[in-house]
């Protein structure tokens, strides 16, 4: 997956570069006006992220870059964001269902069971930022620094 990003730090053979992640209401029929659709704007629509990315190439501050990124990652993390949490409340509520004949408990527990995969993603979020660089500049497209 190639994207366009702005490199803002360098630090050896890493950069820190700025990403904006392109509305899911680009192309779509119901952008007429240009500002998308209310789920793009619950979801964040035009929204500016950084990520670590190798930095090969020698991309400088201000460079602006093509960046790329494993499809098979990009699938693993959506994976666990979007259906793990299922897949645990799921397990949480059956759990719960056959230690207790509440049919409360059951709803709780599916409910922190979800709650708690967020939390879980999280920190393995923040352990995997520190120690893996998933993303990596291909090609310098232009230097706008000269």
């Amino acid at each position: 997956m190639l994207t366009k990003a702005k490199v803002i730090s360098t630090d050896g053979d890493v950069a820190v570069v700025e990403v904006e992640r392109k509305s899911a209401c680009d192309g779509c029929h119901k952008n007429e006006t240009g500002e998308g659709c209310s789920i793009c704007s619950l979801t964040g629509g035009n929204r500016k992220f950084n990520a670590k990315a190798s930095n090969r190439v020698g991309a400088k501050v201000g460079d602006a870059v093509e960046i790329t990124s494993s499809s098979g990652r990009v699938l693993f993390y959506s994976a666990i964001v979007f259906l793990l949490p299922v897949v645990i409340a799921i397990a949480a509520f059956f759990l719960a269902d056959s230690l207790w004949e509440n049919e409360t408990y059951s709803y709780v527990s599916m409910i922190v069971g979800f709650l708690l995969t967020f939390v879980g993603v999280g920190l393995y979020s923040g352990f995997v930022n520190k120690k893996r660089c998933d993303v990596e500049i291909v090609r310098v497209i232009e230097n706008e620094g000269e």
